[in-house]
């Protein structure tokens, strides 16, 4: 069938359809003009698409459950909403003692739940708070979305002793300010599509280099330009790269986040793997 009528059936837009193509999630034929046709599979997932979407799952949960014959990805959905739904009624209802004049010891029980149970992104996030977090943290968020396991404990305490103990960052007012304005501005689905660009430069490491090869071309003459280097975010960019070298953060800090987060060492596997064809590329 053709876009009109897979429209009417599913209620997506085009650009959405055609969106879900470009990510995989679809594989319409094309005919000789180009036109797209759509089967009844690919009718049948744009229309489950649009329910799960609704349901507020992520694209990459999406794939999951399209990839397994079994409901366990479901279900691993709805345990991880459960907790978050736990979370945020013992949250209330300790706010709500507070409210009542209880004192901290009487809401302990509510603090130690939630502790077991947050993500080590909420944790560190609330450990090193504004800026200091979004600086450290949030390009991370999808690789750090896992609860701290019991026997990693004393990595991740070791890592916040090691944040603690570093200097103060080389930053003006004005750079902080920005920095915590500009991660205001981003959404949650702004964040969804850097971190599925980045995952697929480092899981099709050759396919993305190639099909890229022009943007990364322009991208690395654009890296030389005024422009470029007198972006404010940038500027920061670069302070704290410097910084992270002159404290020895590289050394320390990141194997440290390895040995507590399984998905960032994963990912910091992938990466490594995949910065080495592109340095190969350069030459």
């Amino acid at each position: 069938m053709l876009m009109s009528e897979v429209k009417e059936k599913t209620k997506l837009t085009r650009k959405a359809i055609e969106y879900y193509e470009e990510k995989g999630l679809i594989k319409p034929k094309r005919e000789e003009n180009n036109y797209r046709v759509y089967s009844q599979e690919d009718v049948e997932k744009l229309s489950e698409i649009y329910i799960y979407r609704k349901l507020g799952c992520s694209l990459d949960q999406i794939k999951e459950l399209f990839k397994r014959e079994s409901n366990s990805s479901l279900a691993e959905i709805i345990r991880g909403r459960e907790i978050e739904s736990q979370l945020e009624n013992v949250r209330v209802e300790a706010l709500k003692q507070l409210l009542n004049d209880a004192n901290i010891d009487e809401v302990k029980e509510q603090l130690d739940f939630i502790d077991r149970q947050e993500t080590i992104y909420s944790k560190l996030m609330r450990v090193f708070p504004g800026y200091l977090g979004q600086l450290y943290f949030m390009s991370y968020k999808n690789f750090l979305d896992e609860k701290l396991e019991e026997d990693k404990v004393k990595y991740y305490e070791e890592y916040i002793e090691l944040l603690d103990s570093m200097p103060d960052l080389p930053l003006t007012d004005e750079e902080k300010n920005l920095l915590e304005q500009s991660s205001k501005d981003i959404s949650k689905l702004d964040m969804e599509k850097t971190n599925e660009e980045k995952m697929k430069a480092i899981e099709n490491t050759d396919e993305w280099l190639k099909k890229n090869e022009e943007l990364i071309s322009q991208y690395m003459s654009f890296k030389t330009s005024d422009l470029y280097m007198n972006n404010p975010i940038i500027k920061i960019q670069e302070k704290l790269r410097e910084y992270m070298e002159k404290t020895g953060y590289y050394e320390v800090g990141i194997p440290l986040i390895r040995k507590f987060s399984s998905s960032y060492d994963d990912y910091y596997k992938k990466l490594l793997k995949a910065n080495d064809k592109f340095i190969d590329k350069k030459k």
